[in-house]
Order: C-alpha cells, then sequence, then structure tokens
C-alpha cells in the first residue's frame, strides 16, 4: 500500500514535532494541519546547537578538547572556542 504523501510529517506531528505550511510565500507554524495533497508541509527545522573546542591548561601546556570534563583530571579550564561549519 502507497503511503500517505505527508507520511514522515505526519508520524513526527504524531510524536509532537512543529509542523510549517508554506503560505503566502513563508513558512508558518500551525497547530492542526489538514495534510491536504495540495498544501506544502515539513517538520519545522530546529536551530542548531553550537559546538565548541574547550581549552585547557595541563602542566603548562594549553589543549584544545571536544568535551569539558577535564577539570576534574587537573587541568584548569581557561575558555572554548565556538567552531565554525561550512
Amino acid at each position: 500500500m502507497k503511503q500517505h504523501k505527508w507520511h514522515k510529517e505526519i508520524k513526527a506531528w504524531a510524536d509532537g514535532a512543529e509542523i510549517e505550511m508554506y503560505i503566502d510565500e513563508k513558512w508558518v507554524d500551525i497547530l492542526f494541519p489538514l495534510w491536504h495533497q495540495d498544501n506544502q508541509y515539513r517538520i519545522k527545522p530546529q536551530p542548531k546547537q553550537p559546538k565548541y573546542l574547550y581549552a585547557y591548561i595541563f602542566n603548562g601546556a594549553a589543549m584544545l578538547i571536544e568535551t569539558h570534563s577535564c577539570v576534574a583530571n587537573g587541568g584548569r579550564y581557561i575558555g572554548k572556542i565556538e567552531v565554525q561549519d561550512d
């Protein structure tokens, strides 16, 4: 049996995702989509979480690592750097 055109979006909505519909050349939030075949729907994009490298001093040397957990391992936290995705 062929799946509904908006199967993925309907399932995500049932699981609690926010849905948007394309109206007047822009995406708008909708609470109760009707899932018409002629409309355009999408799962609302979520903002990307920034990625960081964390800077520590270990025995006088600076190190960049991906996790913020070395304070207990004797390192001294000195800051973080945001990693830019291309």
